[in-house]
């Protein structure tokens, strides 16, 4: 049976950036196998472009170049998991330019989330750990046998595989140990005291003594902690903290533990396949569930990017960057190792200025872009469902409706010639815009 258009549009919503009206009624037609697994069908996605692309630019701006590249790939890319994955990934494997330093290795981080992040997790998680950006943002290029950095080794297990409470202190040092020598080149003689970040494995830095490891006592080397963190004792406490935070992000904020415990064992079950977990949890009954529509809601990005499309346009109209700073939000740059909050985190005071800052810039265009102009004249209820269908709104609530209707009212009677402008703002701070 097909999926319909409000399931279409949930769908499209949660595991895309929202989607067009032609986009909506393609998907409806479909099954629910059959929807999710075109989007999870990447093989005629663009390519993206390699750093040569930004590299004639200075750091920061080569940072905002890439940010607007992200937004315009995120806009105009046909619907597929590949865009939503890689920003759940780079949430997840948190890193910044403000410490990295360098946007390339920002850039190089991107990438390989985007190329290995549908794939298996083990490989990903050595990829990213490996990497210069990480190697730099959390410490582990000064990580040497007798002066211990221990930020990555409690990261690695904290953030990025079994969650807080699932390890000791004593895991954290024995960690750090086993990663010693793991390192970027630095600044040597041989480059001229030149600093290069490029990971490089010295053995002589690396402690080859035993270390005892979630009670496992032996020789530990990086790579063996990962296989222990993902195939080991602590199989069961990583997949479930993946499943659990890919679950939050695709479904809503409180899974029971057996959904939870039912998806991690399957996931074991497929090798830590990433786009099997995926699948799984787009196909779950409580994904489609009524109840879910609107359960999460969106970080700034995602708003931007589905209002910029509804609007026809793209980075080049807007000063993403900086209106991503002014909602608390900028690509490459996280706030914290831990990335950025969720949901209830985006309901402040702050980020709703910053939104309306936007809003209110984008509404003296409307007229220009030919947005919601045929108000004027139209009955009540059709100016209504206008308003709700540009944003792609299905079954929206009573009091939402109520409000546009009553905004309209009191617009054509007091000032018609807002009608050009008004519904477009307000309509943008519906709770089914500002959620997904």
């Amino acid at each position: 049976m097909s999926i319909g258009r409000p399931a279409a549009a949930h769908l499209l919503r949660r595991a895309a950036y929202g989607g067009t009206v032609n986009q909506i009624r393609d998907f409806s037609r479909l099954t629910r196998e059959e929807a999710v697994d075109q989007l999870l069908d990447t093989s005629s996605t663009p390519a993206v472009p390699g750093w040569g692309r930004f590299s004639n630019l200075q750091n920061w701006q080569a940072q905002e170049a890439m940010i607007e590249w992200w937004v315009d790939r995120m806009i105009t890319a046909p619907p597929s998991i590949e865009e939503k994955l890689t920003f759940f990934w780079h949430d997840h494997f948190a890193t910044g330019r403000d410490k990295v330093g360098e946007s390339e290795l920002m850039w190089e981080q991107h990438v390989l989330l985007r190329n290995m992040g549908q794939g298996s997790f083990r490989q990903l998680l050595e990829g990213v750990s490996l990497g210069s950006a990480m190697l730099i943002y959390l410490d582990n290029e000064t990580n040497v046998a007798g002066a211990e950095q221990e930020n990555f080794a409690r990261e690695l297990m904290e953030l990025h595989t079994v969650g807080n409470g699932r390890f000791t202190e004593d895991d954290v040092i024995a960690m750090a140990r086993a990663w010693t020598g793991h390192n970027t080149v630095g600044r040597t003689r041989e480059n001229n005291w030149q600093y290069d970040p490029s990971y490089i494995f010295r053995t002589l830095e690396h402690d080859h003594g035993p270390k005892t490891l979630f009670g496992i006592t032996k020789r530990w080397n990086a790579l063996q902690t990962l296989d222990e963190l993902c195939y080991g004792v602590k199989a069961t406490a990583t997949s479930d903290y993946i499943a659990r935070k890919m679950f939050q992000f695709f479904v809503h904020a409180n899974p029971d533990q057996a959904t939870v415990d039912t998806l991690a064992a399957n996931w074991r079950a497929n090798n830590l396949n990433i786009l099997s977990l995926v699948r799984e949890v787009l196909l779950l009954d409580e994904f489609w569930a009524e109840s879910t529509h609107y359960a999460l809601v969106k970080t700034p990005v995602e708003f931007m990017v589905d209002v910029l499309r509804r609007c026809g346009m793209t980075s080049s109209d807007d000063s993403v960057r900086w209106r991503m700073e002014q909602m608390g939000m900028v690509l490459f740059d996280p706030p914290t190792v831990a990335g950025w909050g969720r949901n209830s985190y985006w309901l402040s005071t702050a980020t709703a200025w910053g939104k309306s800052r936007w809003i209110n810039g984008l509404k003296w265009g409307s007229d220009d872009r030919n947005i919601l102009q045929n108000l004027e004249g139209m009955p009540i209820e059709d100016a209504v469902d206008e308003v709700v269908g540009f944003f792609g709104i299905y079954g929206a609530s009573t009091k939402s409706r109520d409000q546009i209707r009553e905004l309209i009212e009191i617009t054509t009677e007091e000032r018609p010639w807002a009608l050009k402008y008004e519904p477009f703002a307000v309509g943008m701070f519906m709770p089914e815009v500002q959620c997904a």
